[in-house]
């Protein structure tokens, strides 16, 4: 039997556990899960995640590694670690956060810092092709996604440490990142793809077509950069809402909270000034039975859904709707924010946008108000397309 160690290291909060909300479990089950979720991004074989992950059913057979979760102590106050922070640039870090309180998830976490084990276990029947697949997965899990709840938005980042191991069979992908990380991702992202890439599923995103891209923070000049992106906002606003007005030390992105932070102002400043989806709403508000009939436009339920909305007294929801089961349902974002420490333990940014089919043939966006069921509909995916085509025309992201 093979056996790796990876230890590993939280950079932004993660929220991670069972069914208790306040009860913190580091789960084998859901790194796991990310594993696999990472391998069909990439492009991996159906054979090869069967045997690999195992598979559930008549038929149901183990995989060919064990993951073990080992805990380190740890007394890091997460807290502490944002009272750097001006109170502007906090602002983002509580629009992303929201659902701290909503969940009762405020003071339960595993802070930054915090240290754990990942041992992976191969069976003997495991060939060295099969483990370099895995490892393919664990790489862009790692350096591409996130873990736990609120993943999407930059919470739950790790990064690895030290692997050790009976040989050095992972050492075909450099898991550290570095300082020249467009090259760093590219080359591995290539090594990936010539061991991992079998072919794009279907309604999956995959990170070798067009439907996943990645861009990473510009942090030259980043204050300018900034400063021209707002005044590009106010030109074009719909909305007359507050967009952060940042200090010259908010710029200086020296720790992982101030870098997601930031992130956070970007997206919070985009949906607040360009999108008129609260217009629409009290529009349909008013005229609830013609807005019935012709529905509504709700340009950020292409961020995630539900999507909840706060007009005067009254809470309304936009959910994905299961037109077969007759329920309510969800649509994860496909923007995610990544937050980076290479290897000088210098902070980077990445905003990846992963685009399939947004919906299913047999789910829609539905609004209720009153007795009245409304159709919602995103314009597809310009809300996104914009919000990164804006950044990029501010010199504050670049392609991968």
């Amino acid at each position: 039997m093979r056996e790796y160690i990876f230890h590993c290291e939280v950079v932004t909060p993660l929220f991670m556990g069972g069914s208790e909300p306040n009860k913190l479990e580091l789960r084998s089950q859901s790194f796991n899960g990310l594993f696999r979720y990472w391998f069909r991004i990439g492009g991996g074989n159906l054979e090869d995640e069967k045997r690999i992950f195992g598979f559930g059913g008549n038929n149901a057979r183990k995989g060919l590694v064990q993951i073990i979760v080992v805990e380190k102590f740890s007394n890091i106050n997460f807290y502490q670690n944002t009272q750097t922070a001006q109170a502007e640039l906090k602002k983002g870090f509580i629009y992303l956060s929201n659902f701290l309180e909503r969940t009762g998830r405020k003071d339960s976490f595993f802070p930054i810092g915090k240290q754990f084990k990942l041992i992976f276990r191969f069976s003997p029947l495991a060939t060295e092709d099969d483990i370099k697949k895995f490892f393919c997965s664990v790489w862009l899990a790692v350096n591409l996604g996130n873990f736990g709840v609120r993943s999407r938005r930059g919470f739950g980042s790790v990064k690895i440490t030290k692997i050790e191991g009976v040989d050095s069979v992972f050492d075909f992908l450099k898991f550290t990142p570095q300082p020249s990380l467009k090259d760093w991702l590219n080359n591995n992202l290539n090594v990936i793809k010539s061991t991992l890439f079998s072919k794009e599923r279907e309604c999956i995103p995959c990170l070798f077509n067009n439907s996943v891209e990645i861009y990473y923070l510009k942090k030259d000049n980043l204050e300018n950069s900034y400063k021209k992106w707002v005044t590009k906002i106010y030109e074009n606003k719909k909305c007359n809402k507050y967009i952060p007005n940042l200090e010259t030390s908010d710029f200086q992105l020296d720790n992982p909270l101030k870098a997601l932070s930031f992130m956070g102002c970007l997206l919070m400043g985009f949906r607040s000034y360009y999108l008129p989806d609260y217009e629409n709403l009290i529009f349909a508000i008013r005229n609830p039975s013609f807005a019935a009939n012709n529905g509504i436009i709700i340009e950020r339920a292409v961020f995630g859904l539900p999507l909840p909305f706060r007009v005067g007294e009254s809470n309304y929801f936009v959910n994905a709707y299961d037109n077969k089961k007759n329920t309510n349902s969800r649509r994860a974002s496909p923007l995610w924010f990544k937050i980076l420490l290479n290897s000088l333990n210098s902070v980077e940014c990445l905003f990846i946008v992963m685009k399939s089919d947004f919906l299913p043939n047999n789910m829609e966006i539905n609004l209720k108000i009153q007795q009245n069921k409304i159709k919602c509909s995103t314009n597809n995916w310009s809300a996104i397309d914009t919000f990164i085509n804006t950044l990029m025309s501010c010199g504050i992201i670049d392609i991968i």
